[in-house]
């Protein structure tokens, strides 16, 4: 009788906190954190012996774990997050519902250790290796804890019923989470690849519903569009886009682009063509009808130790450049730079790094060159010295 009234007690006070969270501003933080944790306590000492009740722990656990990563308080996300994976796995293993919930708690552990891996935008800021800065080593093995976690998720939304659409848009999700991942541990081409998955499966399940994909998945779909155009401006040509398009993994709408990236890079026509299976004419029709934009800066300093100093216009600049490489831009530039009247004379250093759409981490320039030690050429990114 007294455990019917301690259960019965604490489902009351779960259903107080649902409504306050369907209402989350209107409850100070330090208010919320109090009850939930007021809630938490009420709960565990039946969640052993009841699975539906461990799995209802589960929830408030992971509304802790958000709590704290809203609050900036990582490491504490990270220790509610893991009590919510645990509290749900065996209940996951008897009722559909639970393992969603376990499900949608992996992803969230996962979140969670991959934040250090993304920049206050959520950009990844270490998406250029192994050219650019390498993540510290605690970071890196959190992100690829984070990747073992969130393929843990996919598997749980594998094993349930296909004909779900819950089950199906959550894999979807998996699948664009994966790819998140695999971005911010410096890998562009796999990234793409799971966007393109991710993207497909949401465009099948609007199709099963009957809508429009643009209606209830809308918002995915343009972020993973997004995903998918910034990514394959990153991938190697030979081993990248080519792998993705003979892999069925580059949609048709994205050829052009890939065309321009490949052009970029220094291939020529004939070996795009070849490349990404198409037409020789193609091709060139591609390069003729698509610029690209160069973005480009030169930097000076006067000695070894002193700060590189940027230029002003036209040594920073930008132009619109159709059919060329990054190499072949920046070789003109160099051109220029090194007849202009007013060159910094030696012993000053100066270097030039080239983009495609927008300046960037000198690691994720389309070419640069740096003078007297490191000379321009062959569309190489050679290391910046320092």
């Amino acid at each position: 009788m007294e455990a019917t009234m301690e259960r019965t007690a604490a489902l009351r006070l779960d259903a107080e906190w649902a409504r306050i969270r369907s209402g989350r501003a209107g409850v100070p933080p330090g208010e919320r954190e109090r009850l939930l944790r007021e809630l938490i306590a009420a709960l565990t000492p039946l969640a052993d012996a009841d699975p539906p009740l461990a799995a209802r722990l589960s929830l408030r656990w992971a509304d802790l774990a958000r709590h704290h990563f809203d609050a900036g308080r990582r490491a504490d996300a990270l220790t509610a997050a893991h009590e919510a994976v645990r509290r749900c796995a065996e209940p996951a293993r008897h009722d559909p519902e639970h393992a969603r919930w376990y499900a949608r708690a992996l992803l969230g552990q996962a979140v969670y250790l991959a934040e250090p891996l993304s920049d206050e935008l959520g950009l990844p800021r270490y998406a250029f290796q192994p050219t650019g800065d390498r993540p510290p080593a605690d970071a890196r093995a959190d992100g690829l804890a984070a990747l073992t976690t969130t393929r843990r998720a996919m598997e749980v939304w594998r094993g349930l019923d296909p004909a779900d659409p819950r089950n199906g848009e959550g894999l979807a999700q998996s699948e664009a989470f994966l790819g998140d991942r695999l971005e911010e541990l410096g890998d562009p081409v796999e990234a793409a690849a799971w966007a393109v998955r991710a993207e497909r499966r949401f465009r099948e399940l609007a199709v099963r519903d009957g809508a429009e994909p643009e209606s209830r998945y809308a918002t995915a779909l343009e972020h993973l569009g997004e995903q998918m155009e910034r990514r394959l401006r990153r991938c190697p040509f030979q081993g990248g886009l080519t792998r993705l398009r003979s892999g069925g993994l580059l949609p048709e709408r994205l050829l052009p682009l890939a065309v321009v990236a490949a052009r970029i890079e220094g291939a020529e026509p004939d070996a795009i063509a070849a490349g990404l299976a198409l037409e020789g004419t193609e091709v060139r029709r591609l390069l003729r009808a698509r610029s690209w934009r160069a973005v480009w800066r030169f930097d000076v300093r006067e000695a070894d130790g002193a700060p590189w100093t940027p230029l002003a216009y036209p040594w920073r600049g930008t132009d619109a450049v159709t059919d060329r490489s990054a190499a072949a831009v920046a070789a003109e530039l160099t051109d220029a730079f090194l007849h202009a009247p007013g060159r910094p004379p030696a012993p000053a250093r100066w270097r030039l790094a080239v983009w495609w759409e927008e300046e960037d981490q000198l690691a994720g320039a389309r070419f640069r060159c740096a003078y007297p030690r490191v000379p321009a050429g062959g569309g190489t990114r050679p290391g910046d010295p320092s």
